[in-house]
């Protein structure tokens, strides 16, 4: 069969999908279902013995002596179940097992039954960080839980901790596509903007496939994998065979500590709480403001709120924040939903229903050891419970010959503008963030779906998979505000930012031309082709340490050199081969001389959210190597940000496979995907032999490096052995929100030096090995 042929059946076959899925309430029959969704920030506590969360649950369940609205599905998730050290450290379950023990008892309990097919059973659960989902389904229905996969996306400091993000499970229930994603955004009130930006990476990121997968950095590196998970294995094949978006689902349920705050002074906010007069300060809820003006969940819906403010509370207490900080009481942990169709014909058509419909939202009053309310909702749901083939197969026909007549008829049209559209991104370095606007109108007599694609991933007779889009190294980079996919109605217009910034695993592109075509593909129509050029500038970042100017060293002064004087004798300047680069000298030196290097401070996000290093990356690019007037929180996070962006990390993935993979020095551990299969692990078990393994794995890197490696690896460490918190610090700062700092610290330092070769526990335990032993007792 010719391309031409292919496309052609590609594209029909695609058209009849579509116009089969709307009409759907004549061929499907309906049935409805209970949903109970519930999401509580623990604040790192752990409920009180022989306490079950009994008020969490009844509380829009519970009827009066009936108990008439028991759940078919409940999806729990919970937020900051682990902030300790320890939680960066192993991916240690104990906290995860502990907490599905008191939900399960507490489900137990509230919906005591005898007969075995009304029991939950876990399908299954996801955990980032300190981010856990579970999703419970009755017996009855497990059999009809099909697809089941899982996925986790991180938005925390610099893009790469685990402390934020979100995580989702997504399977068929009957004929239903149903993704629960459990969330924790940005904290702080000035934060609109980030949170904002933690929906869109996490919507545009989160990615299920419908088939089992065996990669290990997929279900080890973010997500602890869950031995004895029950759910089904569903598919025989290893390879997937699609991947799923959040909203590529039929119904969508959103939930979590989203952080979002109201928009007025703490002391309008307490008095109105007070006057009980809510209403005027959901008017001022950076939720609903940002979801009115398109930013975030479009099309997503929220039940009235008629509850008072979930955060913050003082623990044991009824009293909303009196610590130091005095933070503005907020509704921050949300349950939001959303469904390709809002409204079903139910009951042969006869009765036209809501495809979910709020039955209770509120929160637990009573439950009150953390600072957060747990919030719940119950919602009746109408599921695709099965099909009428014999109406389907009469509507197929019906369609085919429909096309068969309207051919060329009602061919979706659009007009692009900027026309020709033309994106030129010129003079680009590294941090730098560029956008490009486009307007689309839909100029037809039809409703059309388009999206933009990179065109060497494109083929039009095949869908197109997330994962491919990602191994772009330029489409990567670009995100599209609002996500793709779009559909507009006959004259409407959809306005898009593409934006354009380099990551740090992609730095060896700079010094290069991109050009590459970008296909804005209209379904059943003609596409648009996207031109895309951008010119990087040449810089230190993405330089191999090989591709730096020499590195010189002034033997009369006993200093190295960052620029040449004219006067300097060529006789005092002597070459230094086995040094690192004079920059990354420079950087250390300054840092080591100054020794005021707050690491607990650093990595607080009221700091990074202040910083801006574009003057200093600016200084850095024009040779100036004089950081006097820069702090030291502009000197680290740069060096961080250059040893991120090298090509190879400090210590090569070859020395790594080398430290982690031999089996001559780990004990290979087993674990159990979502699909029962095991898969190896090369973790070392957590016991006294582990630190011993690391502990020769450095020395065994010593002799591994290459003498400019070795020369850096050794300045940094000693930098960091010199800022390490002391056990006095630690102490003195033992609170939750220190120790989530410290958490990002070790992530994102392990990451800098091993970049993301190796997992999680190896890159923490490596990192700890590296520090003296005191050091070591105190943290932990």
């Amino acid at each position: 069969m010719s391309s031409l042929n292919k496309t052609k059946l590609y594209e029909a076959s695609k058209r009849l999908e579509k116009h089969l899925k709307e009409r759907e309430n004549e061929y499907i029959i309906y049935k409805q279902f209970h949903i109970l969704i519930g999401t509580f920030n623990v604040n790192n506590r752990q409920a009180p013995s022989n306490t079950l969360l009994d008020e969490w649950f009844n509380r829009v369940t519970d009827n009066g002596n009936k108990r008439s609205s028991n759940p078919d599905i409940i999806a729990v998730g919970f937020q900051e179940i682990d902030t300790s050290s320890g939680a960066y450290i192993y991916d240690d379950k104990r906290k995860e097992d502990e907490w599905e023990l008191i939900v399960r008892k507490t489900i137990k309990n509230c919906y005591k039954t005898k007969n075995d097919n009304d029991k939950f059973q876990l399908l299954n659960r996801i955990r980032l960080m300190g981010i856990l989902l579970f999703v419970y389904v009755r017996a009855s229905h497990m059999e009809k839980c099909t697809l089941v996969s899982r996925a986790s996306v991180p938005t925390g400091f610099m893009g790469i901790a685990g402390n934020k993000g979100g995580v989702g499970i997504s399977f068929r229930f009957y004929e239903t596509n149903i993704c629960f994603v459990n969330c924790h955004f940005a904290s702080g009130d000035g934060q609109t903007q980030r949170r904002n930006e933690d929906y869109q990476t996490i919507e545009s990121r989160m990615a299920f496939t419908d088939a089992p997968t065996y990669s290990f950095k997929d279900y080890i590196w973010y997500t602890p994998t869950t031995p004895g998970s029950s759910a089904p294995n569903v598919q025989a094949s290893s390879i997937p065979t699609r991947w799923w978006k959040i909203n590529d689902h039929d119904i969508v349920f959103w939930f979590g500590d989203m952080n979002y705050r109201i928009s007025q002074t703490n002391e309008q906010v307490r008095k109105a709480l007070n006057e009980l007069s809510t209403v005027p300060l959901h008017e001022k809820d950076q939720l609903r403001c940002e979801m009115k003006l398109n930013n975030v969940f479009t099309n997503y819906h929220e039940p009235p709120i008629d509850f008072m403010p979930t955060y913050k509370f003082d623990s044991n207490t009824d009293v909303y924040d009196t610590s130091e900080k005095l933070r503005t009481p907020s509704w921050t942990d949300r349950i939001l939903y959303h469904t390709k169709r809002s409204m079903v014909r139910y009951i042969n058509n006869e009765l036209e229903l809501q495809s979910i419909q709020p039955i209770h939202y509120s929160c637990a009053k009573t439950i009150r050891f953390s600072d957060h309310r747990p919030v719940s909702g119950l919602y009746l749901v109408a599921i695709k419970y099965k099909y009428d083939d014999k109406c389907l197969n009469r509507i197929r026909e019906e369609l085919i010959r429909e096309f068969d007549r309207e051919e060329n008829d009602s061919i979706p049209t659009i007009d692009v503008y900027p026309r020709p559209p033309a994106i030129l991104f010129n003079n680009i370095r590294y941090l730098d963030k560029v956008s490009y606007s486009l307007l689309i109108k839909n100029i037809g007599e039809c409703s059309c779906t388009f999206s933009i694609y990179s065109s060497s991933a494109f083929e039009p007779t095949r869908p197109i998979k997330v994962k491919q889009l990602s191994d772009e190294p330029f489409f990567d980079c670009l995100t599209f505000t609002p996500n793709p996919p779009y559909i507009l109605q006959i004259n409407e217009e959809q306005h898009i930012d593409i934006s354009f910034q380099m990551k740090s695993q992609y730095s060896w592109l700079f010094g290069k031309q991109l050009n590459e075509i970008l296909i804005l593909h209209v379904e059943n129509g003609a596409d648009t082709f996207i031109t895309l050029d951008i010119t990087l500038d040449m810089g230190p970042f993405g330089l191999s340490f090989n591709q730096f100017p020499p590195t010189l060293f002034d033997s009369e002064k006993r200093q190295y050199i960052y620029s040449i004087d004219k006067n300097t004798s060529s006789e005092r300047i002597i070459e230094m081969k086995n040094d690192p680069p004079a920059l990354y000298i420079s950087l250390i030196d300054c840092l080591k001389e100054r020794n005021d290097l707050n690491l607990l401070n650093i990595f607080n996000s009221d700091v990074q959210d202040a910083i801006d290093l574009i003057p200093i990356r600016n200084q850095i690019y024009e040779h100036n190597y004089n950081f006097q007037n820069y702090s030291s929180v502009h000197l680290f996070m740069i060096l961080l940000h250059l040893l991120q962006s090298l090509p190879e990390p400090l210590i090569s993935r070859d020395i790594q496979d080398k430290i982690f993979l031999g089996n001559n020095t780990t004990s290979n551990r087993s674990y159990q995907l979502p699909s029962g299969s095991s898969i190896q692990s090369h973790i070392p078990n957590e016991n006294s032999s582990q630190q011993q393994h690391m502990a020769k794995a450095v020395g065994f890197i010593i002799e591994q490096l290459q003498p400019k490696q070795r020369n850096l690896f050794f300045r940094f460490l000693l930098l960091l052995q010199k800022s390490w918190p002391t056990s006095e610090q630690i102490k003195r700062n033992d609170n939750d929100t220190q120790q989530s700092i410290l958490n990002v610290c070790i992530d994102v330092l392990a990451l800098s030096i091993l970049h993301a070769h190796a997992n999680r526990n190896q890159r923490h335990n490596f990192l700890l090995a590296c520090l003296n032993d005191e050091k070591k007792k105190n943290f932990k």
